[in-house]
Parts: C-alpha cells; sequence; structure tokens
C-alpha cells in the first residue's frame, strides 16, 4: 500500500497482505481502537457521489429521479457530484482502464443490453476514482460521512464497502435475498463505496467478467436465451457481485472459490436459482466448506443436502465487526467483515414502491425533497417494522426493474406533464 493509504494504479496482492488481521468473530469497539492507526488520525477519504444515465439533461430523466438525485447532493453539501454519461464513460475506459475497452465495447452489442455497460462502468468508476456510486433509483436518508470513516477506523485502512440491502419477506421467490446479517450477500450494484481510489476488489470485478465472457463468448452471445449464462444479474450485475464478496480474501480474488460459484450460478436457470438461494442460507458457511460438500445434481436430494449444511453452519461462526459508532444514535451496527479490506454493511432497505407511486409522490411533494424524502422513509419503516431505523442509511426502489421495463415510456411521459401542468410552477 503506498504512503498515502491507497493502492497503485495496478493491484498487486502481497500473499502476507494484512496477514493475522482479519478479523473472527464479534469484535468490541475496544478492541478495534486498539488496531487502527494507533490514535492518528483516520486516512483521508474520497468524498464523490458518482450516478450516472445516457443524459444529462434532468428534463429526460423520470421524475422520481429529479427528486432522489437532489437528495443525494442536499444530504452531502460538501461533497463532489460526479455525473457520468455513456460517454464519459467510454473515454474512462480509453484513459484509464484500456485493457478493458475491448470487453466495454462488445459486451453491449452482443447482450443487445445497454445496462450491462452500465454495470462494468460501475466498477471501473470506483476503483479509478474511489467514493459512492448510486444507482438513480436510490436516495440516502442521512449522509454517508461517519459511515466510511467508521469503517477506516475499524480496519486501520481503505476499505471497498458493498451494501447490504434488506427487503420485506412477503414470501414471494428473491433470488437477490431479503437482507440483514442472516443473508449478508443480498447485494447490489446500485450502492457500493470504496474509501479510496484504486481499490483492487473492483479491478478484479471487470478481470473477472472478461475472464467469463472471453470463455464463454458463444453461449452469452449466441441466440439460445434459455440458459443462466446469458442471464445479465450474473454476468455484470448483483449476482456477479454477491459471487465476487464471496470469493473475495485477504490476499484478493480467490480464482477457485471464484470459479466454484460460477459453476453454481451460471448453468440451468432453475439449477442456478436455487443454488442463489441456498447460498444466502449457507452465508456463514465457508466456500471451502461448499467445495467439499458441493450441491448434488438431482433434485430430489437438493432439499436434504441443503438440511445437512445448515446443520453444518451452526458449527461456524460469522466474521462480524461492530463499527466505532454512537450507539444512542446508530444502534448496534456490525458489518460482516468478508477481509480486512471487505465490508458488507447492511445500512439499506428496498421497499416495494414501483416507480409510478414514487412518481406521484414527486408530484404531491411538488419537488419538495424533504416532503419526498418523509414519505418514502415512512413507507420503509412500516413495511420494515422490525428494522431499528436508525441503521437505514439509504434507500433502493428497483420494485419493476427501472424504465428498462418502460416504467417511464412516452404515454407516462405525457400523463406525467398534464398531471404537473395543474400544479404552481416549481421545479418538477
Amino acid at each position: 500500500m503506498a504512503k498515502d493509504g491507497f493502492w497503485p494504479l495496478r493491484p498487486k496482492f502481497p500473499r502476507a497482505w494484512a496477514a493475522g488481521s482479519q478479523v473472527l468473530g464479534l469484535l468490541t469497539v475496544a478492541s478495534l481502537l486498539l488496531g487502527c492507526n494507533r490514535g492518528e488520525e483516520p486516512l483521508p477519504i474520497t468524498r464523490i457521489i458518482h450516478q450516472q444515465y445516457r443524459t444529462a439533461s434532468t428534463s429526460e430523466w423520470p421524475p422520481e429521479w429529479r427528486s432522489l438525485s437532489r437528495l443525494w447532493r442536499v444530504h452531502h453539501p460538501s461533497w463532489r457530484w460526479q455525473f457520468w454519461t455513456d460517454a464519459d464513460e467510454a473515454r474512462l475506459f480509453q484513459e484509464h482502464l484500456p485493457e478493458f475497452v475491448e470487453l466495454y465495447e462488445s459486451i453491449a452489442g452482443c447482450l443487445q443490453a445497454p445496462i450491462s455497460q452500465a454495470d462494468l462502468s460501475t466498477y471501473a468508476i470506483l476503483y479509478v476514482h474511489g467514493g459512492v456510486y448510486a444507482d438513480m433509483d436510490t436516495g440516502p436518508l442521512r449522509a454517508l460521512d461517519e459511515l466510511l470513516a467508521a469503517a477506516v477506523r475499524a480496519t486501520g485502512r481503505h476499505v471497498a464497502l458493498i451494501v447490504n440491502i434488506e427487503r420485506p419477506d412477503d414470501g414471494l421467490l428473491e433470488v437477490r435475498g431479503v437482507g440483514g446479517l442472516t443473508e449478508p450477500y443480498s447485494t447490489d450494484t446500485d450502492l457500493m463505496m470504496a474509501t479510496g481510489p484504486r481499490h483492487p476488489f473492483f479491478y478484479e470485478a471487470l478481470s473477472s467478467i472478461r475472464d467469463y465472457f472471453t470463455k464463454h463468448k458463444e453461449a452469452v452471445c449466441g441466440r439460445d436465451r434459455s440458459i443462466a449464462t446469458y442471464d445479465l444479474m450474473f454476468l455484470t450485475a448483483w449476482g456477479r457481485l454477491s459471487m465476487l464478496a464471496r470469493a473475495w480474501s485477504p490476499e484478493g480474488m480467490n480464482q477457485t472459490r471464484l470459479q466454484f460459484l460460477e459453476s453454481l450460478f451460471l448453468r440451468e436457470p432453475v439449477d442456478a436459482t436455487f443454488a442463489h438461494l441456498a447460498l444466502h442460507s449457507l452465508a456463514n458457511l465457508s466456500v471451502e466448506s461448499l467445495l467439499l460438500h458441493p450441491p448434488p445434481k438431482s433434485e430430489l436430494r437438493l432439499e436434504r443436502w441443503l438440511e445437512r449444511m445448515v446443520r453444518l453452519q451452526e458449527q461456524s461462526s460469522p466474521r462480524y465487526l461492530a463499527l466505532p459508532f454512537s450507539e444512542e444514535r446508530f444502534g448496534q451496527l456490525q458489518v460482516l467483515q468478508q477481509a480486512p479490506d471487505l465490508l458488507i454493511a447492511p445500512v439499506a432497505v428496498s421497499p416495494a414502491l414501483p416507480k409510478a407511486v414514487l412518481r406521484e409522490l414527486h408530484l404531491h411533494c411538488q419537488g419538495d425533497v424533504f416532503c419526498f424524502e418523509r414519505n418514502i422513509s415512512e413507507e420503509a419503516r412500516r413495511q420494515l417494522p422490525n428494522r431499528d431505523a436508525r441503521q437505514s442509511w439509504m434507500l433502493v426502489f428497483n420494485d419493476d426493474n427501472g424504465i428498462w421495463e418502460g416504467s417511464w415510456d412516452r404515454p407516462q411521459q405525457e400523463a406525467f406533464r398534464q398531471a404537473a401542468a395543474s400544479l404552481p410552477q416549481t421545479e418538477l
């Protein structure tokens, strides 16, 4: 690690990196403070909010994005807000990551889904610049300064901070998981953070996608869309992030773990779905244990296998880390320490609010972001009554797949214009 606490431009992983510093079990604040900079000031934290869309013209955004994006800036007045268009992101790869330009340019045409390029860009942005990446359908409920500073103080280093997202458990199948520390790998590329630039996790994320895409290009780019290898969620988005986080180790990306996880997720869709659900239930079981006892191919034996693995998991200790916070303000906030430099923090919730409802709230509040925030935070508390609201730092709204499913098409745009015309002139 360089003198300023940042990594070199190309990551290298010394085999003894941070040996002995991985924390296992529940740690107290007192024990954490002994190991973090010996009373020195925390490392400098990158304070940039990154957001992206094809255009920076707010008039072309879905209206609810305008309120949500303003919330990020209202809660972080001293931070730099960096907006990225498609052209900006293409330039980022050309100037800083030329080894991934071919992947960036070919993957969207092959998959016929520009969102795959956006996924690649999120990893690239955080690797090159650090800071906080926030999708346009996310919003903060408070500033993130204290969260990032606490993560650095607790570990004594710059970290990648992956956000665990809790969702209401409505009994329906949720392959992303319902979140919380019982299912810590319920993550999403909607929200990711790096306290400093050049964290190797995000570089390895790009490398893993390139390697898989190169190896399986015929399957990924073929006409057969029934196989799991085409699923963007497992190739570039939340499924990929879940695999990457679980495969990360003190020495960097553990390729044996990653390839095993890919073999579970990237196969027949039904089988891959079961694997993902099972691994949420087995979050505190090591990948090495799963390698020794892989899930059977027979559906009849899968349930019995899962029961046996759950019993095995009961013998393991979760890797929880208590962040040095004011308990009165934030409760007993614990994170999963996947490795010394990778934390998974259960600090976000995703209430079931379709985009159309958010748009109505935007109109109801007439562009007042604090009115908008009160409504969405109250709905989150209503849908997750057992959650400690002090630990909900951010909200995610991906209930109906955003604009990709036509939730902001021409008829809806015209209906919104007519509704807005009847209201006083405000910034809608």
